[in-house]
């Protein structure tokens, strides 16, 4: 066992341990030191794997509101007069996240990052829309598909990536709304670029030196 190992007592083998104490006579109170530690480190990894349960299972959720959010799109009404359907503009509000503290300390660090920063992510994307609907509406579709399908893509893959950090049994799939969105990404993000390549000649054509006739 190396010194980083020594260091945390989190990651010692303590049926080995345990074993080895008895076999050498070490007194009971330290034995049942090391069985208090042991149990502390059992009860924190039950509290963090069913906080990331109840996690996984609310980011699907919201997943599945991202493509629904898309579908509703796509079957917005036309409008009399208007030169744009009635899109939905508003991402579906993220889920709030568990109160417990002592179980998102022991949750993997990574993962806890991933987690509480979500809602930082749904809220940029949703300034990046009502940018768009400010500055650049002729763009809009795309943008609701490309958002919708980034935060609902990225609230499914944080959840795979608990279900299986903390040996969770997969989501039960009916509907493959992540499949579905990650087309829909690909497409979003396709015609955006179309789009800004689009600009970009026209902006250089308006630039361009004019010949003299």
């Amino acid at each position: 066992m190396d010194i980083q190992q020594l260091a945390n007592p989190f990651g010692w083998d303590w049926g080995s341990i345990l074993h080895a104490a008895f076999g050498a006579g070490i007194g009971t109170a330290g034995v049942q030191g090391a069985i208090t530690l042991y149990r502390e480190r059992t009860q924190k990894q039950d509290k963090a794997a069913y906080l990331a349960l109840r996690v996984a299972v609310m980011l699907e959720a919201y997943g599945s509101d991202c493509c629904r959010f898309y579908f509703d799109n796509v079957n917005a009404i036309e409008l009399p007069d208007e030169q744009y359907r009635a899109w939905k503009t508003r991402l579906p509000t993220p889920p709030e996240l568990p109160d417990d503290t002592e179980a998102w300390r022991a949750m993997n660090r990574e993962l806890l990052a991933r987690c509480l920063n979500f809602p930082n992510k749904v809220l940029a994307s949703q300034n990046a829309i009502d940018s768009c609907i400010e500055f650049t509406m002729n763009d809009l579709e795309n943008t609701l598909d490309k958002h919708a399908s980034d935060r609902g893509m990225e609230a499914w893959e944080i959840a795979a990536a608990l279900r299986k950090a903390y040996g969770l049994q997969a989501a039960d799939i009916v509907y493959d709304y992540h499949d579905t969105l990650q087309k829909v990404n690909k497409a979003a993000l396709e015609e955006l670029e179309k789009r800004m390549a689009r600009q970009a000649e026209l902006v250089s054509a308006a630039s361009a030196p004019q010949k003299e006739t």
